[in-house]
């Protein structure tokens, strides 16, 4: 196949038709008809000798050959784009540019404080534009309408950077005078034997399987009786029942302080809670994106 043959048009369309995997949302994203889309797909198809999308009981679904296109993609277009974007200065004192950043409750509650008063100082024009945890993390990256994602995200896509930001670690918390608890500590047994509340972000686990996991290995398993999707209303809900709950240590001293919730080590060894940056690879040489992201870590490792 040789590359004058080829309308390079054509490969812009197949990204965001593999990212989609839908034909008439594509159609309405890139401005043009279903048909028109449709005949595109089907030259596509011809091009690489291969269905690439597949249709099935839940919707379209990537061929092999279309998985290993869409990384290819990515990293073509960027490049293009970066030979084609002449690079910008970049003052924080005087820029008056806004970054999309999405993290969840725990992060806003100890992070947010601090960035606005900091951004205050040293970029009062940024603005920061900050969202809730989405699914469709990495396509938004890609597109250009998220910059950052912080969190505890062990199953980010290999498409994405990342960059250590801030360490915790897990501890358990209860009401005060919980009826169950009677000493400074939990044991495991009471432990296992409690009712438990527990966070799962955009309805993912990862905040939980460490836990489910290190009582697995001692034969025990917890009882999980509340599922909720943020962080600071679980503070409540273990103020004011018996459920406890094994949060980041920062939420927790932030419940200690404004309810009446009492902390406890937990009774098992469990691993770090290392909160992350996340970013695109078209982000990455950008000098703006680079300076949110030396900001970010600076402010959060100053934290106490």
């Amino acid at each position: 196949m040789k590359l004058r043959n080829v309308d390079l048009n054509l490969l812009v369309t197949l990204r965001e038709l593999l990212v989609e995997r839908h034909v008439t949302r594509t159609a309405d994203k890139l401005g043009i008809t279903q048909p028109a889309m449709s005949a595109a797909l089907a030259r596509m198809r011809l091009l690489f000798d291969d269905p690439l999308l597949v249709r099935t009981s839940r919707g379209m679904i990537l061929t092999q050959k279309a998985e290993q296109l869409l990384g290819q993609l990515d990293r073509a277009l960027l490049d293009i784009e970066n030979m084609l974007e002449s690079p910008l200065d970049f003052d924080p004192a005087t820029s008056r540019r806004t970054f999309t950043v999405i993290g969840t409750d725990f992060v806003e509650q100890f992070l947010l404080p601090a960035l606005v008063v900091e951004l205050a100082r040293k970029a009062p024009a940024v603005n920061i534009v900050f969202k809730s945890p989405v699914s469709r993390m990495e396509a938004l990256m890609s597109d250009g309408d998220i910059d950052l994602a912080i969190g505890f995200i062990p199953s980010a896509a290999q498409q994405l950077r990342t960059r250590v930001m801030i360490e915790d670690r897990y501890v358990c918390i209860a009401r005060e005078n919980h009826p169950s608890i009677r000493s400074d500590s939990i044991s495991l047994d009471l432990y296992a034997e409690l009712r438990h509340v527990q966070v799962f972000p955009f309805d993912a686990n990862m905040y939980s399987t460490p836990i489910d996991m290190a009582l697995h290995e001692r034969g025990l398993v917890r009882h999980v009786e509340l599922r909720q999707p943020s962080f600071v209303p679980l503070l409540s809900v273990v103020a004011f029942t018996d459920l406890i709950a094994t949060v980041p240590a920062r939420l927790a001293s932030f419940g200690a302080r404004t309810l009446p919730i009492k902390v406890y080590e937990p009774p098992l060894q469990l691993p770090k809670i290392v909160l992350s940056l996340y970013w695109h690879m078209r982000s990455h040489a950008d000098e703006g994106h680079r300076w949110l992201r030396n900001f970010l870590v600076d402010l959060s490792q100053s934290l106490p």
